[in-house]
């Protein structure tokens, strides 16, 4: 999840938005070919199976919708916006997943408090480390991105969080007044 932040500090943006947008399309072709062709289907159900969701079966993946929002987030945000947003769906989702099914007591929609705590304080944890590796977003910039991404892991929407998690928190973070 943080190959395509990453690797958005070093590469020209020509080419960082080129490869984005080539490997997604190939993905979302083979999402596509995968649902017309049940052969397809098949055989990636039997290799993929353990890393899906059960809504993964018969509708994009959170690969597919992490690609769609990179390719978005560098078309439409400043860089290290879309860095920092990008980055806290590889952390803060993650680590609000594990937590949630390891610490989580009290629900809240249908995640739990402590995933989002954790989303929340994972995300301000990575921001804080891109700020002090010299991005150019404030902090407060950051810790209201950061809440932005934890409100909509929170929320239970009816498009994966995997698009709109960083889309929602590069869209406040670009608002904020600097």
């Amino acid at each position: 999840g943080l190959f395509t932040p990453l690797v958005a500090l070093f590469l020209p943006r020509a080419v960082l938005l080129t490869s984005l947008g080539v490997i997604t399309l190939i993905f979302l072709a083979f999402e596509i070919l995968r649902f017309r062709a049940s052969s397809i289907n098949r055989w990636f159900l039997l290799h993929f199976r353990p890393l899906l969701r059960e809504t993964e079966v018969s509708r994009l993946t959170g690969t597919s919708y992490m690609l769609i929002a990179s390719l978005i987030a560098f078309l439409v945000f400043p860089r290290d916006i879309a860095v920092i947003a990008l980055s806290f769906l590889a952390v803060g989702d993650s680590l609000a997943t594990i937590a949630g099914k390891q610490l989580g007591k009290r629900k809240l929609f249908d995640k739990t408090v402590e995933g989002d705590v954790v989303c929340f304080a994972s995300c301000v944890a990575i921001g804080l480390v891109f700020y002090y590796v010299g991005l150019s977003v404030p902090l407060l910039t950051i810790v209201a991105g950061a809440i932005a991404a934890a409100i909509i892991e929170a929320i239970p929407l009816p498009i994966n969080d995997n698009l709109t998690m960083p889309l929602f928190a590069g869209l406040v973070m670009t608002v904020m007044p600097i």
